[in-house]
């Protein structure tokens, strides 16, 4: 297929775009992206300051499924804070170094009620099918894909930011559905499937919602022809991954479409659930180092000044001696650390483990 749209990279490594051009590769556009961009997309590249490139293959699918969750099941806008909220960054690196070509992978934080998520472990050749495409404008919305640099980037403070919904009552809402969603038995494959066999790219700009989707002749399409039977179970093994010898799935739980997706605010208490499940215990221990510098976004709150400490009064004779007794035993005491952190909580799981080796008693009273 020719279009004067795009071109293929001729004698060269790296990617050489013209000022008016653009780097893809066929692996994005197989898990949902096309020009011009959605402004969702654009915003996750603002929000991390990130390259296209600079985003693993799998995260694109991810991000994809985000925003047939949010427009198919939700009827609402994707929105960056909820992304936040239930995934994290996972810095590629190689030597301590970041590396360029997909620097980073977004994982799902632990304890959160999200569709189930199965694909492959890592996309064969995805970096080497680049190609260039003449970047696309929005008037009046946005300029395009940012002009293409070969570096990889910068950590920001957003890479390790948790929203507090508590704080956005509507996004609050909208985790609260996805729970019940998730209880009800959506999963990854079904959102997968929802936009691949419709032939909806979730990451181009449209000016409606999924959920709006009416049929082959809708402008959420990129094409009007549907994919032959055995081209799209093909395909979709690409996507999702599927253990050898098992059928190709299929939708369970579809997507509304033909507007027929009931906005939040209408729904009852009994179509909502708590947003986090409880978290195990293994899950504790094993969580990503990188997890301990990450920060929840919090409410200013006012401090009150400290009262001003009494001075104690000097001990003499027996007394000193006898408060220096209690200061030693207090000092041989160790208490576990206070549940404040996630760090906190897995030293005192890792302590309490100890203790059950034949360690001396970690636990004020306990025998």
């Amino acid at each position: 297929m020719i279009s004067p749209n795009w071109s293929i990279m001729k004698d060269s490594v790296t990617p050489k775009p013209n000022s008016h051009e653009r780097v893809l590769t066929r692996a994005w556009v197989e898990r949902g992206l096309s020009l011009p961009c959605s402004e969702f997309f654009l915003s996750v590249l603002t929000t991390y300051g990130l390259q296209p490139h600079n985003i693993c293959p799998n995260s694109y699918l991810l991000l994809s499924n985000f925003v047939t969750l949010c427009e198919g099941h939700l009827r609402i806008r994707p929105d960056i804070r909820l992304w936040q909220f239930f995934f994290r960054v996972k810095k590629e690196t190689k030597d301590k170094a970041m590396v360029n070509c997909g620097s980073m992978t977004f994982m799902l934080r632990p304890g959160r009620m999200y569709p189930s998520h199965y694909s492959h472990e890592s996309i064969r050749y995805w970096n080497s099918g680049w190609f260039y495409v003449k970047n696309i404008e929005v008037p009046d919305v946005h300029q395009g894909l940012p002009k293409f640099i070969n570096e990889p980037p910068e950590e920001l403070d957003s890479w390790s930011l948790i929203p507090a919904l508590a704080q956005y009552p509507e996004l609050n809402r909208a985790a609260r559905r996805i729970s019940k969603l998730v209880q009800d038995g959506l999963t990854g494959t079904d959102l997968t499937l929802s936009w691949f066999s419709r032939r909806i790219q979730p990451l181009k700009y449209n000016t409606k919602n999924i959920c709006e989707y009416i049929g082959v002749d809708d402008s959420l399409r990129v094409t009007r022809d549907n994919l032959p039977a055995d081209s799209l179970k093909r395909r979709i093994k690409t996507l999702v991954k599927v253990t050898q010898g098992q059928p190709v799935p299929e939708i369970v739980i579809d997507i509304k479409t033909n507007n027929e997706c009931p906005p939040l605010e209408t729904l009852a208490e009994e179509d909502f659930k708590t947003i986090l499940r409880e978290p195990l215990s293994h899950e504790l221990a094993e969580e990503d180092p990188e997890d301990e510098d990450e920060q929840e976004e919090q409410a200013p709150k006012k401090v009150s000044p400290r009262p001003a400490k009494r001075p104690r009064a000097k001990a003499s004779g027996s007394e000193a001696g006898a408060s220096g007794e209690a200061s030693a035993k207090k000092a041989k005491t160790t208490k576990p650390p206070p549940l404040d952190s996630k760090k906190a909580e897995r030293e005192r799981l890792k302590l309490l483990a100890n203790a059950g080796k034949g360690a001396c008693h970690l636990i004020p009273g306990a025998t």
